[in-house]
């Protein structure tokens, strides 16, 4: 009787043990796809100007090019290309009719537990409006706006300031980081309403790091994803449009 028990537990235990080693690998395979499709989509849509560039120096990322033909081809939502250096934030910027959308959808309109960077649907297209909302999942393999946290330690808040978006039209326009902050997410900082000296002033006043940039009123960027699963807690940056 009781080696049929042993039996039974020993044959429970080795289900449950494939069952978890099936959940893990499906998972890391999952994560494998994402960054190969990452992957994929910079080495398809990014041209690389390297003529006038020697090997060990980093591009200029003004001088590079979004082939944003082919890109509109593959889709039309597509508005912008966001990168910042030092960061893995090197892709597509995507608008849809509400924020759903692409939260759960790739470039390619295909499902996907990461979703896309997209921006808030009550913005402006051409990313003029007094701030525009982006928004990114914080994956664990470090895609999406995973990097986001990275500017709440103070050394690289310091030594990494820029934010760049290319445009459809070929203009490349440059931020200056001037704010991160951890906020909640139903902050009054996610309403269209705010004025721009409002957004300044709130964006500040929460922040946890922050540096002084010029006082002319230009376009802001507010870049935000999740603390974790659990909390209504964001990692956000602002950005301050410069050139």
């Amino acid at each position: 009787m009781k080696k049929n028990v042993y039996r039974f537990l020993l044959l429970v235990c080795c289900c449950v043990f494939a069952y978890s080693v099936y959940q893990l690998g499906s998972i890391y395979f999952e994560y494998y796809q994402i960054e190969r499709e990452t992957s994929d989509i910079v080495n398809q849509f990014v041209v690389e100007d390297t003529e006038e560039t020697p090997e060990q120096e980093e591009l200029d990322p003004l001088k590079r090019v979004i082939n944003f033909e082919e890109l509109l081809k593959t889709n039309t939502d597509v508005i912008g290309w966001l990168y910042i250096p030092n960061t893995n934030i090197d892709e597509p910027i995507l608008q849809s009719d509400d924020n759903d959308y692409y939260l759960y959808r790739t470039l390619y309109k295909k499902n996907s537990k990461a979703g896309s960077l997209f921006a808030d649907f009550r913005n402006s297209n051409t990313l003029e409006d007094t701030c525009t909302i982006i928004y990114g999942h914080n994956m664990k393999n470090g895609s999406r706006f995973h990097n986001l946290r990275y500017f709440m330690k103070q050394d690289f808040f310091t030594e990494n300031s820029k934010v760049y978006v290319y445009l459809p039209n070929g203009e490349v326009n440059e931020y200056e980081i001037f704010s991160a902050a951890l906020i909640d997410a139903y902050d009054k900082l996610y309403s269209s309403t705010y004025t721009y000296d409002e957004f300044m002033s709130e964006a500040n006043r929460q922040a946890k790091f922050k540096r002084e940039v010029n006082g002319e009123e230009s376009p802001l960027l507010m870049l935000s994803t999740c603390y974790d699963t659990t909390s209504d807690r964001r990692y956000v940056i602002f950005a301050k449009q410069v050139n």
